[in-house]
């Protein structure tokens, strides 16, 4: 029978979660890295290639959100593609917001308003077949990479991804009261001993 941890245990446990998933997503992104490199491509690049490839022509702030990236890096990232002319940027304007100031400004004879200004990224024929080109042999090595873990062990994972990017934010905030607080255990040097030795292994 499981013995239960303390508030202590529980932390050092998590710890070695987090570090087994960060090691773990550092080694996945070496290897991808090493392959998108011969196509002279960032994984970043790639992974705005693809989304614009399977999801069509995409606006950047809905991209910097799907892509968990902020506006500055996307933008590097987007001039790069442009540059191999792989991407371009179509500036559109949206339709104007039916609101109460827009409608009396209109009504006072004012025709020069405009919806705000977005860009769209689309895929030129030249971005088309280089991700067409790029997608089936980088799935290759994905598929190799995953291979150690089967079928259900693979929906598990994505499963558990999820759950904990969603997270509860409320347990989280909670412990860092807890922390503020002092309420809690105080780290002890033997914990981190416990943890640089977990490194180490």
């Amino acid at each position: 029978m499981n013995r239960r941890l303390d508030a202590r245990g529980k932390t050092l446990r998590a710890f070695r979660a987090y570090l087994e998933l960060q090691l773990t997503a550092d080694w996945i992104r070496k290897e991808m890295r090493g392959q998108l490199g011969s196509f002279d491509v960032t994984l970043a690049g790639f992974r705005v290639l693809e989304m614009v490839y399977r999801e069509g022509p995409t606006h950047m702030s809905a991209a910097s959100k799907k892509l968990e990236c902020d506006r500055q890096n996307l933008n590097v990232v987007v001039r790069a593609l442009e540059e191999r002319g792989f991407l371009q940027r179509a500036t559109e304007t949206l339709p104007l917001v039916d609101n109460r100031r827009n409608r009396a400004l209109k009504a006072m004879g004012d025709t020069e308003q405009r919806g705000r200004g977005v860009a769209r990224l689309r895929l030129t024929r030249a971005g088309r077949k280089f991700i067409a080109t790029l997608f089936p042999r980088h799935a290759k090595v994905v598929k190799a990479l995953m291979r150690t873990l089967h079928g259900r062990e693979q929906e598990t994972l994505s499963k558990l991804c999820r759950k904990l990017r969603e997270g509860l934010p409320v347990n989280y905030f909670k412990e860092l009261r807890i922390i503020r607080d002092g309420e809690g255990f105080e780290v002890e040097e033997q914990m981190w001993t416990e943890i640089r030795n977990f490194r180490s292994e």
